[in-house]
């Protein structure tokens, strides 16, 4: 349940700097990424007649406080988990 009188703002800045040694004849590979929450919603309304009618309805992304980096070395250069050089 979300509370929507209650907001808060979390910026993710630009500018994070990760070093990491690459071992000789390995390829790094560095993720970061923010988690969040998807949160569906909807606004309802009661009328005279005591019938209730949709108003509004949405998705809205919430961030959450949680980011990192993650890094993984491969013998070969990988894209989205497949195998960019025969090399």
């Amino acid at each position: 349940m979300v509370n929507p009188l209650l907001a808060e703002e979390y910026i993710v800045e630009t500018g994070h700097e990760y070093v990491q040694e690459i071992t000789d004849g390995k390829y790094g590979n560095m993720w970061y990424r923010v988690f969040g929450y998807r949160v569906g919603f909807s606004a309802w309304r009661e009328v005279y007649s005591c019938r209730v009618h949709k108003i509004a309805a949405g998705v809205a992304s919430i961030p959450a406080r949680v980011e990192g980096w993650r890094y993984w070395e491969t013998d070969h250069p990988m894209y989205k988990g497949r195998r960019l050089s025969r090399r």
